[in-house]
């Protein structure tokens, strides 16, 4: 029977047990007890001690099956099944003595400590002081803070958070056999900062691997400054890569990385990140690295920035900066193949609000090649949209939409990509519209549509066909309306139910669509000066024809939830304008676009297949084909081909496959094949291993592919590593680069 005994002082004594560590006091003897056994209530009301732990808010709760005590020594012994619990705090014993006068005692027999950072602590005997908050643990198995499992013959505990060993092993590993260890015969460990150790051995599965004679490593379950461990990469164009890196917290809203690697054949570049999180509403960070080449002799340099902010009044601002060296930085240094293909930066600051029914748009952008042999950059400085989404007129069947815009363009006028020839064109645009929905029956809808335009541009060109000189022209305008109208349906449904009322039910629905366009042919002498820069200076004469036929089919789940699982639709164009033109036997009427097939599915979790592809009716040859393909039919398979295909022009494949093999190890394999070139352009493998309680895990990634340095193409094959090891660190090469794979 257990029995529920308050003991004077006997808080002192609890707190201790969680505060061990150095100071020790003497062993207290069990024969100092008298031999005398008290019986006590089986109840024990809250602890609350009048001693110097009285500003302890949390009462503590003591449960043993005896309990002694000898007022004129202050002594307490408490025997079988000890039970103590303070706060989120417990500990277990078949025995505690404490002296209450002195602070001091000793627990003995399955000790068993656990504490609110995740600390559990198991020892055969520990020592304590409670008033200097000092103790010993003996023969200790346990873990500290919830990662750091620690196995070894004494645990001091100096103050919180802060413990020293001896003859201790360390590891993140949970199992009586740990994938790795780090054993010490002395070390000091500080929680949230760093442990110090020397005679240590690093061991896999208890082999030793690595004697250290001195060592460091980061104990930090939350954001600390301190040094990263340094990343390792091997490349036969750049040779072996070694860099390091600072984190520095800054505070809680603040951190930044610096850092500098050492490229072998290129020299160092240096790197320097910062990201913010003021408040809720407001993050971003920055990225800049600048490398003097050796090899090449230029200077490569990067910026990449990004700023969200919620403003009052219920405004936005999203801005972005990218920047790169006129010697790309991307082509020459990035992993990821998007960033290395793509052909300008793009930097922008777009301020703007939405309202139910409309936004309002202020938009600063600046896009520059990244490409030697094109010139494309563009300013937008700035762009101030206001549109007003389709909303009723009055209580009327009406439906008014209209988009108003200014922009101030700089132009690069000459495309010669080393010859620049800016100029500022101001463009003012507005475009209502009004609508009329007209619903004949429940399966047809027309809906006719008119609306005007008028454009305002403050400079445009004129190209003499004779001279080939061009005529600089300032202040003009141009007016159009453009008229167009959509018939829908009819529509035919139908569903399909299978003989077990649990699965799911099936909707095959047929939407036909025809389209008209027409904008007539007016304000050609102002339309031929325009300086052609986005869509909406391109509208030219237009009368057109466009049907469209989409088939869909939906999915509605036992839950009632419905899903579109496919999509196919054909779509052709038959422009009038054509019929009309002045034909010969050279250039014969081909008043009918191409014949458009898209296919959209995702049939189940395991299968994707998308599919478009464009018939030339009058040459008999498929334009383009393009399709992508996934099939998962287990959790620890996939593969995926795309093939994009241009006529006489490209075709290229790329194709992934990941598989997941047992006990943790992964395999990626990408490939991109130029099948019009018939070459390889890339290969990327991917090894990656995480042992089954994520204690440690590395990745392997191995890269062959064609490289560009000042436009000279070259083959580089290189190799990136990184391992972890939980609580310690990682050696980080591939710093989160996605390469070639794609996922469901």
């Amino acid at each position: 029977m257990k029995i529920n005994v308050l003991v004077k002082n006997f808080g002192l004594f609890v707190l201790s047990v969680f505060l061990l560590g150095t100071g020790f006091p003497s062993t207290i003897i069990a024969e100092d007890l008298p031999d005398m056994k008290k019986r006590r209530p089986s109840v024990l009301p809250a602890l609350n001690s009048s001693s110097p732990a009285k500003e302890r808010t949390d009462p503590i709760f003591v449960s043993a099956d005896q309990m002694i005590q000898l007022q004129n020594k202050n002594l307490v012994k408490a025997t079988g099944h000890v039970l103590v619990r303070y706060g989120k705090r417990t500990i277990r014993s078949r025995e505690i003595i404490v002296n209450t006068a002195t602070g001091q005692g000793e627990a003995h027999g399955g000790v068993i400590m656990t504490a609110e950072d995740g600390t559990v602590l198991r020892a055969e005997r520990a020592q304590f002081n409670l008033k200097t908050k000092k103790g010993r643990w003996f023969d200790v198995k346990g873990k500290i803070a919830g990662i750091y499992y620690v196995s070894g013959k004494e645990v001091r505990k100096i103050s919180e958070g802060h413990f020293q060993t001896k003859d201790v092993s360390l590891t993140t590993c949970t199992g009586d056999l740990p994938d790795w260890t780090i054993e010490t015969s002395e070390a000091d460990l500080i929680i949230e900062d760093r442990a110090l150790f020397k005679g240590g051995i690093f061991k896999i599965k208890n082999i030793p691997i690595l004697y250290i004679p001195l060592g460091y490593f980061p104990m930090v379950t939350k954001r600390k400054s301190g040094f990263l461990i340094p990343r390792l990469g091997v490349s036969s164009l750049d040779g072996v890569t070694v860099g390091n890196r600072y984190f520095w917290a800054i505070n809680p809203q603040w951190d930044a990385t610096l850092g500098v690697e050492y490229i072998e054949k290129r020299g160092a570049r240096g790197a320097l990140e910062i990201r913010y999180a003021t408040s809720k509403t407001t993050w971003g960070q920055f990225y800049g690295t600048i490398l003097d080449d050796n090899l090449t002799g230029n200077t490569f340099w990067k910026i990449d920035a990004t700023h969200h902010q919620n403003l009052p009044l219920g405004f936005k601002l999203n801005a972005k900066i990218d920047g790169t060296s006129e010697d790309s930085f991307n082509k020459t240094f990035a992993n990821q193949t998007e960033s290395r293909t793509r052909r300008s930066s793009d930097s922008y600051a777009s301020f703007f609000k939405t309202w139910s029914n409309s936004t309002f748009d202020i938009l600063a952008r600046y896009q520059e090649s990244e490409e030697a042999t094109t010139d494309d950059s563009l300013g937008q400085l700035p762009t101030v949209t206001y549109k007003t989404q389709p909303i009723a007129i009055g209580g009327t069947s009406f439906i008014f939409n209209q988009e108003t815009s200014y922009s101030h363009f700089l132009v690069d006028l000459d495309t010669d990509p080393v010859v620049d020839n800016f100029e500022g064109v101001q463009r003012a645009d507005i475009h209502p519209q009004v609508s009329l929905p007209i619903n004949l029956g429940n399966w047809m809808r027309f809906t006719p549509r008119a609306g005007v335009r008028g454009t305002y541009y403050s400079k445009g060109i004129r190209e003499n066909m004779v001279t080939g000189t061009n005529t600089f022209h300032s202040g003009f305008s141009r007016e159009l309306i453009d008229l167009n109208a959509t018939l829908e349906g009819p529509k035919f449904n139908r569903v399909f139910l299978s003989g077990n009322p649990r699965t799911a039910r099936f909707k095959h629905v047929i939407e036909p669509r025809i389209k008209y366009q027409y904008i007539p042919n007016m304000d050609r002498a102002d339309r031929a000066k325009i300086i052609l820069i986005d869509a909406i200076d391109d509208l030219n004469y237009t009368h057109q024809i466009n049907y469209f036929l989409t088939q869909r089919l939906l999915k509605k789940g036992n839950d009632g939830t419905v899903v579109q699982i496919a999509q196919f639709e054909i779509s052709q164009g038959y422009d009038i304008i054509e019929t009309t033109r002045l034909a010969n036997p050279m250039t014969p009427r081909r008043p009918l676009t191409n014949l458009r097939f898209d296919l959209d599915s995702r049939f189940t979790d395991y299968l994707m297949l998308n599919f478009d592809t464009e018939y030339n009716v009058y040459d008999g040859v498929l334009e383009t084909v393009n399709f992508d393909v996934g099939v998962k039919p287990t959790d620890w398979m996939m593969l995926i081909v795309e093939r994009r295909a241009v006529h006489r022009q490209s075709t290229s494949i790329l194709g992934t496959v990941a598989l997941g093999l047992p006990k943790g190890w992964n395999i990626k394999y990408s490939t991109r094949f130029d099948e019009f070139r018939e070459e390889i352009l890339e290969h990327n493998a991917q090894l990656t291993f995480n042992n089954s309680c994520v204690c440690w895990g590395f990745i392997l990634d191995f890269i062959r592919r064609n490289n560009f340095d000042n436009d000279i193409r070259t083959t580089e094959t290189k190799l990136l590593f990184s391992i972890q090891l939980r609580g310690l660190g990682d050696f980080d090469g591939t710093r989160g680069e996605s390469f070639l794979h794609r996922t469901f």
